[in-house]
């Protein structure tokens, strides 16, 4: 039986359609770039920031992808559109990388805190110019906010920096202080707190390169359903209570 040449056309065209647009809108994937290896974010894919973006984004029809970078990297690939995504920075990244675009909802709040051996008075950044510290290279609310101190150890891993600070070789840590805590657990250091008051507490933001700004108010609005749904709170408290197992 012969196909009438009347419906050759049409077809073509379907087929054609097919071929240019073969992924679904719920088939779009989104990779986001982390430099976390803690109850953030971890290459399970089960930390806090995990579990609470990938949800978000699912709400929206988009699947999201978490794909571990280093540090200094992070925010530079997905400015260069290489990643998608950036999970979690400071307001303002967006004045040094132009290409990103912030997600106007904050995912979690962040303690930025001095970790010690001993108690050292501290009130602010200037309290603590003269001591011996250290950080992890990339953090770029500590890098510039201590910018030019005379006395700084900068290196990639946190459990080094750490291990100088138990051996009195450094007399602070700057680092998260949930974070920091979950690695001083795994190291076993019962010797070492935060000092108080924290020297910064900021909201933490999801930033998109700009080609998929069209996302940026869509997540939004998802991660703020989800804390009014109760969402948000189950992932932060199961997260937060392997602490303690």
């Amino acid at each position: 039986m012969k196909m009438s040449t009347k419906y050759i056309i049409p077809l073509a065209a379907v087929l054609f359609f097919w071929a240019a647009f073969p992924v679904s809108a719920n088939d779009k994937t989104i990779r986001i770039s982390t430099s976390y290896h803690n109850l953030l974010s971890n290459p399970d894919c089960s930390g806090m920031l995990d579990l609470l973006i990938k949800e978000a984004f699912r709400r929206v029809g988009v699947k999201a992808e978490i794909v571990f970078t280093n540090t200094r990297r992070s925010l530079v690939d997905v400015n260069d559109g290489v990643l998608d995504a950036e999970i979690n920075r400071i307001e303002g990244m967006e004045k040094s990388y132009p290409n990103l675009v912030r997600v106007p909802e904050p995912n979690m709040e962040m303690q930025f805190v001095a970790f010690a051996k001993r108690d050292i008075p501290i009130s602010d950044w200037r309290s603590i110019r003269e001591l011996r510290i250290g950080m992890v290279q990339g953090w770029k609310i500590l890098e510039q906010n201590t910018n030019k101190f005379p006395n700084i150890t900068r290196l990639t891993e946190i459990s080094k920096l750490f291990e100088l600070l138990e051996m009195d070789r450094l007399d602070v840590v700057l680092y998260s202080k949930l974070t920091g805590y979950e690695e001083l657990h795994k190291l076993g250091y019962e010797d070492i707190r935060q000092l108080s008051p924290p020297l910064c507490v900021k909201d933490m933001f999801l930033y998109l390169h700009k080609s998929h700004k069209d996302l940026a108010v869509p997540v939004a609005k998802a991660l703020r359903e989800m804390k009014q749904d109760g969402t948000y709170d189950k992932i932060v408290n199961d997260t937060i209570c392997h602490l303690h197992e």
